[in-house]
């Protein structure tokens, strides 16, 4: 997305780029070997770039922003794998399928001219093309079991 990383962050437990989103936003449907992620006003960070959002001293700056909306569909698959290793105790279910996108990101006007550098930045708004516009060249879902689950 060019000069901005939209994000939640990294977590005390150094767990990159992870946030919680509210039941209901997922889709998996196995048999049918579909999944849909929507999700709306996930509140996230736009750190500028993705070395600036890696770095926990941020030396360009984040400032609070919002995906207003976020759908991919996964879908049509292409191929099925299913792996399972009794030695590291894992089993898992595969769909190589065509996925979908389509987002829309906001850093909210005036929250960046706080942030040294990033004056130039705010009200930005992002928009992607329309799903049915979309490039896939890998995408994946599944189910795995591992550990105690297994």
């Amino acid at each position: 997305m060019g000069p901005h990383s939209y994000d939640p962050g990294v977590s005390e437990s150094d767990v990159l780029w992870t946030t919680e989103i509210p039941d209901g936003s997922v889709d998996f449907d196995f048999n049918e070997q579909e999944a849909v992620l929507h999700v709306r006003n996930v509140l996230v960070f736009d750190a500028f770039t993705v070395p600036n959002s890696l770095n926990t001293f941020h030396p360009l700056g984040k400032v609070n922003s919002v995906i207003n909306s976020l759908r991919i569909e996964w879908r049509g698959t292409t191929a099925r794998r299913t792996h399972r290793d009794c030695t590291d105790a894992f089993r898992g279910e595969f769909f190589e399928d065509v996925a979908t996108i389509e987002v829309v990101a906001t850093t909210p006007e005036g929250v960046a001219r706080n942030c040294p550098g990033t004056a130039a930045r705010h009200g930005f708004r992002f928009e992607s093309d329309p799903a049915h516009t979309s490039v896939s060249h890998f995408a994946q879902i599944g189910r795995e079991r591992n550990g105690v689950f297994f």
